[in-house]
């Protein structure tokens, strides 16, 4: 990640951060991860000094996770079955505020933080607070093979406009939308937007999370100078559509979920129409990538229809 320019950040806020960072928490969700990556993230986490709970979905190598998590005093939470990204994440919330935490980062578990990347999150938030009713603060990323990663975005009529950071960005810029890993929540938000919405089990938790919290007045931002490296799905295509894109690839369930759960959003009376129009688009460009052009066309188009399928019955929200 490019050096980004630095904003001045006034001294008074040195005291506060410092406060602050002894009272956040970075809760790792994990589910059958790449051991290697996840040795490396908890180094890491582990320089950084912080406070770090790991939520593990029932892994097939819980055990050897768990022992890793021991080796850096971490707090290590075995959940009995996959209950699902939301559901883990209710739960790190739920052990944070039992420690009296007041910020909490999540972390997915192929997401390495850049140095200092927890201390930029909060000396950011702090210097917007003044100003803005700040609900989140998010790391920028790149991918873990170096490339640049997923731009921040503000929701228009279909299609998401897109903010890359460069040397000359400012350290933040408010966005519509973070993804969950890598973004600094305080714990007040959470209590008052409410928890992850546990039936979305994957796709679209975080989103769903940002729609609530910007209908009750939150603002979001990216913070530039705040980086990680990040995965996208299981691996990731590039393809030309009037630019070169970047596209993640997954298994076919995954699609499942992504049909379906856009799809109980669109019902929801927090989701604006912007969004729709924009996600419409989305999942279009899903399915002929995913979908019509992919080797695996068949069984990700059978897991697309089920999830549209899925979407269009009265769920309960």
């Amino acid at each position: 990640m490019s050096r980004v320019r630095q904003e001045y950040i006034h001294p008074a806020f040195s005291n506060q951060v410092t406060y602050a960072l002894a009272q956040t928490y970075v809760v790792v969700v994990t589910y059958n991860p790449d051991l290697d990556v996840l040795r490396r993230q908890f180094a890491r986490l582990d320089d950084e000094g912080l406070r770090v709970v790991v939520i593990d979905n029932n892994s097939h190598r819980s055990e050897e996770i768990a022992g890793l998590a021991l080796k850096y005093a971490f707090t290590f939470n075995a959940l009995s079955s996959n209950e699902g990204v939301a559901a883990a994440h209710n739960r790190g919330i739920e052990y944070v505020r039992s420690r009296g935490g007041q910020f909490l980062v999540f972390l997915d578990q192929d997401s390495i933080p850049g140095k200092e990347a927890f201390v930029i999150l909060l000396k950011t938030y702090f210097s917007l607070t003044a100003k803005s009713k700040v609900g989140a603060v998010g790391s920028s990323y790149s991918l873990q093979d170096g490339k640049p990663g997923s731009s921040f975005v503000r929701f228009r009529w279909f299609h998401f406009s897109k903010f890359f950071c460069h040397p000359d960005s400012p350290t933040s810029h408010e966005v519509d939308f973070l993804i969950s890993s890598g973004t600094l929540i305080p714990i007040s938000v959470i209590d008052d937007v409410g928890t992850m919405w546990e039936k979305l089990f994957i796709d679209h938790v975080d989103t769903d999370w940002f729609l609530r919290a910007k209908s009750s007045g939150y603002q979001f931002f990216g913070c530039c100078a705040s980086s990680m490296s990040h995965g996208l799905g299981e691996r990731t295509v590039n393809v030309w559509l009037g630019r070169w894109r970047t596209v993640p690839v997954h298994r076919g369930f995954r699609y499942f979920f992504m049909f379906r759960n856009s799809l109980w959003l669109y019902r929801q009376s927090y989701a604006p129409a912007k969004w729709i129009s924009a996600d419409i688009m989305r999942l279009l460009y899903i399915f002929v990538f995913s979908g019509l052009l992919a080797k695996e066309r068949k069984e990700n188009i059978k897991w697309m229809c089920k999830g549209v399928k899925a979407g269009m019955r009265d769920e309960d929200a």
